[in-house]
């Protein structure tokens, strides 16, 4: 929904993250259907001009609908920026594409629940036993170089963020502590 996305944004905000992207696609922002409502549309004109959201782009040629992979725009943007991506899909399509994809659906990908809309990451990304807090997990100085044994599957939805949405955040870690330079 258009209010998680917002909460999701809040949520990392709230804990100091100022590199914050949403991706949703571009039929998103078209006016809504009678019969598949979008709710709170407004909130994602609100994000785009805070330049927190961008659309990701589809057409229409003839009454048909053209529709960009929007997980690759989250991979790359992740894999330039060296960001954590918020969601619960496992990207097993593109996990198989290239190195760097896999490298960031082993290591950067955040899952979550969202129960009564309130945005709950793990405060265990990696399990009870393995890697880091969420706290380290979400600062760009902490790498995890051996995650064989992890299952490398993406931590998005069905969809993306929310998976009703189709939508995936992005987000950039805090600096480390010790000033090191550091990720969503």
């Amino acid at each position: 929904s258009c209010k998680g996305i917002k909460i999701c944004v809040d949520w990392f905000k709230n804990r100091g993250h100022r590199e914050i992207i949403v991706f949703v696609p571009l039929w998103r922002k078209e006016p809504s259907r009678s019969d598949a409502p979008i709710i709170d549309q407004d909130i994602l004109y609100e994000l785009e001009n805070e330049e927190i959201l961008s659309f990701t782009p589809s057409r229409s040629v003839s009454g048909r609908r053209f529709v960009c992979h929007d997980d690759r725009y989250i991979l790359n943007l992740a894999v330039k920026n060296d960001g954590i991506i918020v969601s619960n899909d496992n990207y097993r399509d593109l996990a198989i594409v290239n190195a760097e994809y896999k490298k960031v659906i082993e290591e950067r990908l955040l899952m979550y629940a969202f129960p009564m809309d309130i945005f709950m990451p793990p405060e265990d990304p990696f399990g009870r036993t393995m890697g880091p807090s969420l706290d380290k997990f979400l600062m760009k100085s902490t790498l995890i170089t051996n995650c064989e044994h992890l299952n490398s599957s993406k931590a998005y939805s069905g969809g993306n963020i929310l998976s009703n949405v189709q939508s995936q955040i992005y987000s950039s870690p805090l600096p480390s502590i010790s000033n090191v330079k550091c990720p969503y």
